[in-house]
């Protein structure tokens, strides 16, 4: 979501569901299954259009008592993991109220740009990358932003 749409939702309580991103996700998805092949040259436009897209948005994440995000491990004995992150406010009503049941710790939602998510990966090689709308779109991206 723009950030101009999430600070009309905490002032107005309006637009909270306006996600150019999650659009293209969902067109990407809905081709994928047609052409049943995520290597489809008729692919490219709508993957450039998500690599454009991903770095004009904020998104929201779930972080512990500590500020830090939820981390979904890649497997049980890996510290690899990547975070889960939502693209407005609808997804992360979703999303969170699953999610929350499965860590014990209290956890809020925090506001992410796509700056914080390469800081993220600057600062710790754990850091994987970060699946988008988890509970609905379950779209992955790389610590770089590339799928």
């Amino acid at each position: 979501m723009k950030a101009q749409d999430y600070q009309d939702y905490q002032k107005n309580n309006v637009k909270a569901s306006k996600s150019q991103l999650k659009e293209y996700i969902q067109l990407y998805a809905e081709m994928v299954k047609k052409l049943k092949n995520e290597d489809a040259i008729e692919l490219n436009g709508i993957k450039e259009n998500i690599k454009k897209t991903y770095p004009t948005e904020i998104y929201f994440t779930l972080v512990d008592e500590s500020e830090k995000p939820v981390k979904l491990t890649l497997t049980d004995t890996s510290k690899e993991y990547i975070i889960p992150i939502f693209t407005d406010i609808r997804e992360y009503a979703l999303g969170s109220a699953k999610l929350s049941k499965l860590f014990l710790d209290k956890l809020e939602m925090k506001v992410m740009s796509p700056d914080d998510i390469a800081d993220l990966a600057d600062s710790d090689e754990y850091f994987q990358g970060f699946v988008i709308n988890p509970h609905s779109q379950n779209f992955n991206m790389d610590r770089n932003a590339n799928f």
